[in-house]
């Protein structure tokens, strides 16, 4: 996915499709999984360790049943931080709870601001290294 207007890319799993309700950036929806890619402008001099951690408050509000299992700074992804967590969720499918297993990438660019890759999707069948690729996919185009 591409989109010139913001000047980003990034690549996501083939059978999602894209959820145009979301504004904030961009959303991709694939049964129970979903991932967004957001930016956001921290106040000067915050990186991207320090704006994750602040984060954690947001986060937590917005998933209910939040556990946060880290945060460290990521050896595949240049210069990201990962914010590891669990939550609540309920399938959209079948209306069954299960517990997520989630990842938050903070990708600190070049004009100050902070990309953030969340995705999102059941702990069952959560994949670090399918996670990690589609944080390594991300780029900026302009």
């Amino acid at each position: 996915y591409s989109d010139s207007t913001q000047g980003f890319a990034i690549g996501h799993p083939g059978p999602w499709t894209q959820d145009t309700s979301f504004t904030n950036g961009v959303k991709f929806v694939g049964g129970d999984d979903w991932m967004t890619l957001e930016f956001v402008t921290p106040p000067a001099g915050t990186d991207a360790m320090t704006y994750a951690q602040s984060d954690v408050a947001v986060v937590t509000s917005a998933f209910p049943g939040f556990n946060q299992i880290d945060i460290k700074a990521s050896n595949e992804v240049k210069n990201a931080v990962i914010l590891g967590f669990t939550a609540d969720g309920k399938s959209s499918v079948t209306g069954k709870t299960f517990t997520a297993h989630n990842e938050r990438y903070y990708m600190p660019l070049a004009d100050g601001r902070i990309a953030i890759l969340t995705v999102y999707g059941p702990e069952n069948h959560y994949d670090r290294e399918g996670v990690r690729d589609i944080a390594l996919t991300f780029q900026m185009t302009k």
